[in-house]
């Protein structure tokens, strides 16, 4: 990883005699684990069974016999599936006989037939195309079978199991496997972003390392699990798991469980949907094969920041003061209590600094991936080791990240087969927390550097105290957090045959999750220096752990009951012990920036909380059971059950049900459709299905005390109220469903789904009067319902020997609303208020909240006629020293008093400016390939949301200490030279930066998400190599280019916040566009 300023001025803080175990690199890791990769086809070796003549020759019964010697011939040769893979037990058969062969372990075969000139051999194999092949002498005659789509059964993970894609019940989504395996894009979510309807992922901003955020079907909960549950190898993960922690090329399946009729399984933990991935896992009867991929990426902004020139900012900072003196009622500037200020000689500088320039710089990344899978005829093997090394275009910001995947599969005998599975990330990220905006506001009139090359720090004074103004670059190279991050997960599996239709599964995962952060801020930043400057510097450490441990034991059963009945069951039982700590320490008044040891020493406590800390378990234990009947071939049901208990409720409310069931009809299966030239499947399908949600904390219904001082002696305080009236909420959803495939081979595919789901009893920490003394106590208070339909397509339009074109297209529509809010935890009748939005009964979640605009006022007059309607109050009431002047935002008065009170906490004339929510959303694929050359491409759409871009209204606002530039939107500002602008004038002070619809703009984009262009050289090239089994090379570009009008970062920006959610565009890292070039081969 290449070394950064920031990492380098970190070092030398740390004096040499002192070892500190954070932060260190993992330097060379990887050069630990790759011998032991290299090593593991050995021991492989001895388990390999080489036939060398009479490959396990058929079964030749009712064939004439001869005792007369008739002289014989040996044919030979491999068989292969188009990627080179050798396919076992496929069967040769000589045409209009039966004596044959099958292939071995290896895909070989030996067959012995009577001395001809010529004949035709039948190579069959199930789910591939049978082929004919004449033989017309030759000795060695390999051969390549292709896949029979119309044969091969779609295998769909839905947890604790799996099932066929035509057996399907409930509403259950498949991520295609040939995008995962073609994907060069550097994460899981933006590999997954628009191609699955009704899962809506809106990428993580420009930072290395950033996360994505998830949504299946609307918000279900406002506090609680929001987030899908994500499974990977039947394991649930824990809350806080990023799906970009996962290596894109160690995964095998993605399918997605929409419907709760699907989803109910996990119960509890399943209120926002789930997400099951599966991994690559050893190959059995299969030779070691080794894959590995390099990619390297440039990155570039997808817009600039243009801010003000030197002129342009000392032009608009003295107009501000002109205004301020006007608004303040001075017809005489200098007797203006800020003008003096603003006017020494020293204030502005006459420098023209471009501070984008100085803290951006050429972003990269590059990706190593190697694994190797293999087996004997016994047992199989996996490991694979991924390698990440991002460079930001911001300096300060880095990201570092290993990946591993081990995996051994055996069977102890042949009733008992074991399973153990090690896999993990360890991480390294570099983030600065001043952030570009940082950048964007510093003042292009001071220098960056003094003359002798020293970074320089300005400062002025102001009534009567000194202020120093931001140096952007100290910012970034004095201001960074560092963060270690170790995420661990060992499963194992017992597999016991206790009947052929009858198992016992026994699974044991421990997980662990450990983050270790440094930040330090020294002296001269703004908040180093506590920005007054009588703080020298800032240093906090984090510990975070959190440990998983889950016991699963489960009994499955299949029985076919003649040709028309089959029944599947599975009882299972899971036990889950969760432990979480936390702590931080804090300190102030350092000795010196650069020169500090490993425990602080010499440095004071921080005097608002210099330690910080909590422990925290629950407990989950959970009973499963679900029965699926067929009968012939086309009626399904599936019912399930699930009953979980949690430590996180009293004993009283601890325990909550969550049953579903689904029924499907296999319409093309019935004699009135069977023989149908045109329509290949259709299947109508319905279900419904409960489901909850316990996230919530620990001790939601205890109780807290924390410790604090009173009068300097130690004391105890209770700082949570306990709640033993708290419930689970519990999400019920109905779902209805079409699946179809048109023409042979389904060349046309899709489905058509609708459903409604109604969660009641949403979790919601509620905050505590300040007069209480305490902070907040957990309630269940509102109800909420979404609702919608979706819809997917995809076709083979273009399918023959050199030319294959594909193309898919998906759209989904997502209704929400509160249906029911609790009056005692509101602050208002009908609705609360929670930053610049609002929870109202009866409509949608993600509200825009503020006040109305009419443009601007655009002359004293106008804004005298407005005064006058309410003598007694001012038009636009903030301060009573302030006043409106022609150039100020004209607000509108929604309760016709006469007035617009701007006094904050008053909200009567503010109303609802628009909807974070979507009307719909989608996405679109499309792949066309010519002989060994592939071009791919993905997209986005989202049409209908609003967003309110919050940096707008503060760039007609230079504060009171007029030290922030803004961007050049400002020279659009109303002036008495440009009275028809919309834009309001600029100001010192905040009166133009309510939240308002001056700020709302249209979100809706169409995005091109990636472009790809592959090509993998030709078999009979590679084949010369001795070496390789595959070659390809391949070029794409991520986030290619975004339609859209909204002004911001990117109308994709969201807030964490369950509420604010994406209503709010508070992005201040730039987003990306990433330039791939990589190569992968595999080694034979």
């Amino acid at each position: 990883m290449k070394k950064n300023p920031q990492t380098k001025a970190r070092q030398k803080r740390v004096l040499a005699p002192v070892k500190t175990k954070f932060p260190r690199r993992r330097k060379g890791w990887g050069l630990v684990v790759l011998p032991f990769l290299c090593c593991l086809p050995l021991l492989s070796n001895a388990n390999y069974t080489r036939h060398h003549t009479g490959m396990n020759e058929l079964s030749t019964s009712g064939s004439p016999t001869n005792d007369t010697k008739k002289e014989t011939i040996v044919i030979r040769g491999i068989v292969k599936d188009k990627e080179g893979t050798p396919l076992p037990g496929v069967t040769i058969l000589i045409k209009g006989s039966t004596v044959g062969v099958s292939t071995d372990v290896k895909g070989e075969y030996v067959m012995n037939v009577e001395k001809r000139d010529s004949l035709v051999l039948l190579f069959s194999f199930v789910g591939m195309k049978t082929k004919e092949v004449k033989w017309t002498g030759q000795q060695t005659l390999n051969v390549v079978l292709e896949e029979d789509v119309s044969e091969v059964e779609e295998v769909v993970v839905i947890g604790y199991g799996t099932t066929t894609k035509k057996d399907l019940t409930g509403s259950v989504a498949s991520f295609d496997s040939r995008i995962i395996e073609e994907s060069t894009a550097t994460s899981v979510a933006h590999m997954m972003q628009g191609q699955i309807p009704g899962l809506s992922i809106l990428a993580g901003d420009g930072a290395p390392g950033s996360p994505a955020r998830l949504e299946i079907r609307g918000v279900p909960s406002l506090s609680g699990a929001t987030s899908p549950l994500i499974v990977v190898d039947n394991v649930p993960m824990t809350s806080d798991f990023d799906i970009n922690e996962l290596n894109p090329d160690d995964i095998q399946s993605i399918d997605i469980l929409k419907g709760a009729s699907s989803a109910a399984i996990y119960g509890s933990r399943a209120a926002a949907g789930v997400i099951m991935i599966m991994t690559k896992g050893g190959r059995r009867d299969q030779k070691p094969v080794i894959n590995y991929s390099y990619d390297y990426s440039i990155t570039s902004l997808v817009s600039d920041v243009n801010t003000l020139t030197t002129d342009e900012f000392k032009m608009l900072v003295m107009e501000a003061v002109r205004n301020g003196a006007k608004a303040e009622g001075y017809d005489d500037i200098t007797k203006y209590s800020k003008y003096a200020t603003f006017a020494a000689s020293d204030f502005f500088g006459e420098a023209n600094t471009p501070w984008m320039k100085y803290i951006m710089r050429d972003g990269s990344k590059q990706q190593h991936k190697v694994s190797i899978r293999g087996g004997g005829s016994s047992f199989g093997y996996n490991a694979s080791l991924g390698y990440t090394d991002e460079l930001g275009q911001v300096k300060g910001t880095n990201y570092e990240r290993y990946t591993y995947d081990i995996g051994f599969n055996a069977d102890i005998n042949k009733w008992i087969r074991a399973t153990v599975k090690v896999s993990g990330t360890l991480s390294d990220r570099l983030s600065n927390n001043a952030g570009l905006s940082t950048a964007a506001k510093a003042r292009p009139d001071i220098k960056a550097y003094n003359d002798d090359g020293s970074l320089y720090l300005h400062s002025y004074l102001y009534s009567g105290r000194t202020y120093y103004v931001v140096n952007p670059i100290i910012e970034m190279e004095e201001n960074t957090t560092e963060s270690e991050d170790h995420n661990v997960r060992l499963t194992g599996n017992l597999e016991f045959r206790i009947l052929p239709e009858l198992n016992l599964i026994t699974q044991y995962t421990y997980q662990t999750r450990k983050g270790e952060r440094y930040a330090y801020q020294s002296s001269r930043t703004q908040a180093g220096s506590g920005y007054w400057g009588d703080q020298k510097g800032f240093g906090r450490k984090t510990h975070s752990k959190t440990d998983s441990k889950e016991l699963e034991i489960r009994l499955s059963y299949m029985k076919d009951f003649g040709e028309n009945h089959k029944l599947t069951a599975m009882l299972a039982s899971n036990y889950n012990d969760e432990e979480q700590e936390y702590y931080t320490l804090s300190m102030t008044d350092f000795p010196d920036d650069y020169v500090q040891n490993a425990i602080w020493q010499g440095a004071n406590p921080y005097k608002y909380g210099a330690v910080n800390g909590s422990a925290s378990g629950s407990v989950l234990l959970s009973f499963v059971g679900r029965i699926e009947y067929k009968f012939m071939d086309r009626y399904l049901v599936t019912g399930t059950i699930r009953s979980d208990g949690s430590s996180k409720f009293s004993p009283k409310y601890r325990w909550g049900t969550f049953p579903s069931f689904a029924a499907a009809w296999i319409v093309s299966e019935e004699n009135f459709l069977k023989d149908s030239p045109w329509l290949s499947f259709l299947k109508i399908r319905a279900g419904w299905g409960k489901t909850g949600n316990g996230w919530v904390g620990e001790y939601g219904w205890r109780t807290l005390y924390s410790s604090t001082d009173y009068q300097n002696m130690p004391a105890t305080i209770p700082s949570q109220i306990g709640n033993n009236k708290l419930k689970w909420e519990s999400t019920k959803q109905y779902d209805l469903g079409l699946d179809f495939g048109f023409l042979k081979n389904q060349r046309i595919r899709g489905s058509l789904g609708f459903y409604k789901k109604t969660t009641k009893g949403l979790l919601y920490p509620f905050t505590m009067a300040l007069s209480t003394g305490m902070e907040s106590t957990s309630v269940n208070f509102a109800n909420i319902e979404n609702k919608g339909v979706e819809f997917d397509i995809s076709a083979t339009i273009i399918q023959n020997k050199d030319w294959n074109w594909s193309f898919g297209f998906n759209i989904g529509k997502n209704k929400n609303k509160i249906t029911g809010l609790d009056a005692e935890y509101i602050s208002a009748p009908g609705q609360t208020y929670l930053s610049n939005t609002v929870i109202r009964e009866g409509e949608s979640l993600g509200l825009i909240y503020g006040f109305e605009t009419d443009g601007v006022f655009r002359s004293q007059a106008e804004i005298d006629y407005y005064e006058s309607l309410n003598p007694d109050y001012q038009y636009q009431e903030q301060y009573s020293y302030r006043k409106t002047i022609p150039g100020d935002l004209k607000f509108v008065d929604q309760d016709g008093d006469g007035r617009v009170n701007k006094v904050y906490g008053n909200h009567e004339d503010k109303i609802v400016l628009g909807c974070s929510r979507p009307d719909f959303e989608g996405g679109f694929n499309t792949r066309l390939s010519w002989k060994g050359l592939t071009l791919s491409v993905q997209g986005t759409f989202s049409y209908g949301a609003q967003k309110a871009w919050t940096a707008e209204a503060n760039q007609f606002c230079f504060a009171s200490t007029g030290t922030a530039n803004v961007l050049d939107v400002a020279l659009k500002r109303w002036t008495p030279e440009n009275p028809d602008s919309n834009y309001p004038c600029v100001r010192l002070d905040f009166y133009n930066n309510d939240f308002t619809d001056f700020s709302v703009y249209n979100a809706s984009y169409l995005k091109i998400q990636n472009v790809n262009l592959e090509y993998r050289f030709p078999k009979y090239i590679v084949d010369k190599t001795k070496i390789f089994g595959n070659i390809s090379v391949f070029a794409s570009a991520n986030n290619v280019y975004t339609f859209t009008s909204y002004p911001g970062p990117s109308p994709e920006s969201w807030s964490s916040d369950a509420i604010q959610g994406a209503s709010v565009d508070t992005e201040a890292y730039p987003k990306t566009r990433t330039f791939n070039f990589g190569v992968k081969v595999t080694i034979k």
